[in-house]
């Protein structure tokens, strides 16, 4: 983990890189699919799921939550990702719904700098790495 500031605009301009967000995408999506058969099952997507801490913590503090709730909001959050409902999440399905996860992401942030804690693979961090990866490409530029 690492603290990092970013604001909004960070992450949209990390999804309008098609090249840079695709490839985050492909890592991601190939790390998850464990049994490589181009498909991820309710069970691969569960980890990445379970990353994603949304009922966990109560700003930043474990607590405990009831089992059965966290299964209630991880369905939930699978069929999100499946969009045809074939209990299996493609490549495609993967990418649409990680992207508008993070445009919500990015509206609810707003354009204010925030400072965040973030996993070090998380798709937050790499649109922090891809933008300073940019400041300096474009300082070498300019000296």
């Amino acid at each position: 983990m690492s603290v990092e500031i970013l604001d909004g605009a960070t992450i949209v301009n990390f999804l309008e890189d098609e090249e840079a967000f695709n490839a985050s995408i492909c890592d991601r999506f190939a790390h998850l699919d464990s049994n490589n058969d181009g498909q991820l099952s309710y069970e691969e997507m569960l980890k990445e799921l379970q990353g994603l801490r949304v009922m966990e913590t109560h700003f930043g503090v474990d607590v405990e939550t009831d089992p059965d709730e966290l299964v209630q909001v991880y369905d939930s959050l699978f069929v999100q990702f499946d969009h045809d409902l074939n209990g299996t999440v493609d490549l495609e399905e993967f990418k649409a719904e990680t992207k508008q996860m993070m445009l919500a992401m990015a509206s609810g942030m707003g354009f204010l700098p925030v400072q965040m804690v973030l996993e070090e693979d998380s798709f937050l961090k790499k649109a922090v790495e891809w933008e300073s990866a940019k400041l300096v490409a474009s300082y070498s530029v300019i000296s």
